[in-house]
């Protein structure tokens, strides 16, 4: 197969082949693939994307190096997402999203990033850093944490 040299192309692909795999259970401690929807800042449009949702101590988190991602800047704006299939229903489920720093960001980022599949050349610290090394840097990268909205 060849691979797409447009990164929209490439995304559009990841997605489609994580709406064609079963859906993974989540496990504490261990990333799991998922479509995420979230409102376009700009657009109000839906704009899916997929991402590895990361459970710690049973809370959902999304994680990225950095703070300028359109992901990030869309979830910031709209508060909320939708993970499809994520409902014990196999349905979507929506959640609050709330961006964290300090001891809580830096743990979800210690557990998720020697497990993400790769190393952001934008992350300001080794994928295998400890805490103390992390923690500093929880103000520039991104974590949020994921609460079931309420209906």
């Amino acid at each position: 197969m060849e691979q797409p040299t447009d990164w929209r192309a490439a995304a559009a692909q990841a997605i489609r082949e994580v709406r064609a795999a079963p859906v993974q259970p989540y496990q504490e401690g261990k990333p799991a693939v998922r479509v995420v929807s979230v409102l376009g800042r700009r657009s109000g449009e839906p704009r899916p994307f997929g991402i590895n949702v990361t459970m710690l101590d049973g809370r959902l988190y999304l994680c990225s190096a950095i703070r300028r991602r359109d992901w990030v800047r869309n979830l910031a704006a709209a508060g909320t997402c939708t993970i499809e299939r994520d409902a014990p229903d196999g349905t979507d489920a929506r959640y609050t999203a709330a961006l964290i720093e300090g001891v809580e960001a830096a743990r979800a980022l210690a557990v998720y990033l020697p497990q993400a599949g790769y190393v952001d050349p934008e992350l300001p610290f080794a994928a295998d850093a400890t805490l103390e090394e992390i923690a500093p840097h929880t103000a520039s990268t991104t974590v949020f944490r994921l609460d079931p909205a309420r209906p």
